[in-house]
């Protein structure tokens, strides 16, 4: 042990803390890497429109978006690679990392490059489909054709990441993710002020992610010095990162699909009119996502990490997860629902409000109910069984499809919205039905959980009044007893002592 903890740089923690206040803190971290990007996108986008003009515009949002799913090709390696180094660090086998670490990058970096090479030979007909003009069409060529050779440097930036996040470096992590999100709006801009094309706003992203992916690299020759003096290559340390990539893979195909099926379905069925009524209240209610996805970030390593010393720790986090998610988002998700058709009626009018509230109400619900289901289903990828909710997910896409496309044959958008609230709950019932049976895993105190079913029905109420000083009631009388269950049912007696200390300070 002594050998191998000499080979760790002692300046960095190497062993993951399960403390709460460590949780919360990463999940902090989380929130502001991905919420920080999102504001400067609000601020800057509108004067990229200005100088790129709407078509080349469109075009950069569609290079934003093949760069977001060129981390599809990392297959699943990236958080194979967290969930196998967390393990690692759990039993304390940190010489092995090295190994793991060298073979998973370099074979990602084979995969991406043969991907390369694979699509620059259909690259013409790539550029066909987006049908831009012939005035920037040799323009777009040149973007896109360049814009490939970033595969390899995107796909294992994950994998960098992914060990960084095993070793539970989310200051860092964010940090840089602040400054790749805030460089992905700001750099356009500042490459437009000198010369007024696409190609050389490309070249600089590609430049700025591979500052980050040296940046990465040189922080993972950090938390473990092995990583830097063994450049090991052994096919056979893959194979649990590669049984592990197989079902996420199948989860990243299966995804896309279940998360565009209900706009295209709108699209085919109805109209592309009918999309946008629906489309805004959705990308309204799903920035709630942010908070889970900040929390299962920073709960896959500890669940990988502890399980197979003390699978106690992980079903614990789980069930406390769950429970902060809901409790966090309640009180949003309701006021949402109440005061849906006033707030949609000052941002875009009231027409769009008349077309638009009783979706996002719907959405809303089905948001709360996918918000706790991804705790679950983080607990099973963390332990090694992603299998488990890779089945779920693809017994549940036909029927997901079907009752889609039904509901909006029958009730337009609002049936859309119906169906994904509906889908949403059966995804979480199942998630914590399946963790229960295999895991015997379940909430300890029997009236804690008739309260959550309570708060559920109460999101029903604001559905049947549209009188403004009924709403207000209700909604302060839910609230205050949403407070009153909080104290009361849902906290335990450290985490309420926890979250006094917490507000004695702030007030001090």
């Amino acid at each position: 042990m002594n050998a191998e903890n000499n080979n760790i740089d002692e300046s960095e923690n190497h062993k993951l803390d399960f403390s709460g206040r460590l949780i919360a803190r990463n999940t902090f971290y989380n929130l502001l890497g991905y919420g920080i990007p999102l504001i400067f996108a609000l601020v800057l986008i509108p004067p990229l429109i200005s100088k790129l003009g709407t078509e080349r515009f469109g075009v950069l949002n569609l290079i934003w978006m093949v760069v977001g799913y060129f981390s599809f090709f990392d297959f699943g390696f990236g958080k194979g690679l967290t969930k196998v180094v967390a393990e690692k660090i759990g039993l304390n086998q940190f010489d092995q990392i090295s190994r793991i670490f060298w073979t998973t990058i370099l074979s990602m970096i084979f995969i991406g490059l043969v991907i390369v090479l694979l699509l620059s030979l259909f690259i013409v007909p790539i550029v066909n489909i987006f049908n831009v003009s012939d005035a920037i069409y040799n323009e777009t060529f040149d973007t896109f054709y360049i814009l490939i050779f970033s595969i390899p440097i995107i796909s294992t930036t994950a994998g960098l990441r992914g060990v960084l996040e095993a070793y539970q470096k989310f200051a860092f992590i964010n940090k840089v993710r602040v400054l790749l999100g805030v460089s992905t709006f700001l750099g356009p801009l500042l490459v437009l002020t000198i010369v007024n094309n696409l190609f050389w706003v490309v070249v600089f992203l590609i430049l700025i992610r591979s500052m980050i992916w040296i940046t990465y690299l040189l922080r993972c020759f950090k938390v473990n010095k092995n990583i830097k003096e063994k450049i090991i290559f052994d096919i056979n340390s893959i194979k649990p990162v590669l049984k592990f990539s197989i079902w996420i893979t199948i989860i990243n195909i299966i995804g896309p699909v279940i998360l565009y099926s209900d706009r295209f379905l709108i699209a085919a069925l109805i109209s592309a009119k009918a999309v946008a009524y629906y489309a805004t209240p959705y990308e309204i209610v799903t920035k709630l996502l942010l908070i889970p996805t900040s929390l299962i970030g920073v709960l896959f390593p500890i669940f990988s990490s502890s399980y197979l010393n003390n699978p106690a720790i992980p079903k614990k986090i789980l069930l406390r997860g769950a429970k902060f998610v809901f409790l966090i988002l309640y009180p949003v998700v309701f006021l949402m629902i109440t005061f849906a058709h006033e707030g949609m009626g000052l941002w875009l009018g009231e027409k769009f409000a008349d077309n638009s509230s009783i979706i996002l109400q719907l959405l809303s619900i089905g948001i709360l109910m996918n918000s706790v289901s991804m705790i679950p289903n983080n607990y099973f990828q963390g332990i090694g069984k992603p299998k488990i909710p890779t089945l779920i997910n693809l017994i549940e896409l036909p029927v997901y499809i079907f009752i889609m496309w039904f509901s909006i044959k029958m009730g337009g958008i609002k049936g859309a919205a119906l169906a994904y609230m509906i889908m949403a709950g059966i995804d979480a019932i199942i998630m914590f039905l399946v963790a229960n049976k295999i895991f015997t895993i379940s909430f300890e105190s029997k009236f804690g959980t008739f309260s959550f079913i309570v708060m559920i029905v109460l999101l029903v109420f604001p559905f049947l009044t549209d009188i403004l000083i009924i709403k207000l009631v209700l909604g302060f009388s839910v609230l205050l007893t949403y407070a009153i269950m909080l104290l009361n049912f849902f906290l335990s007696a450290d985490e309420k002592t926890f979250l006094l200390s917490k507000l004695k300070m702030s007030i001090t």
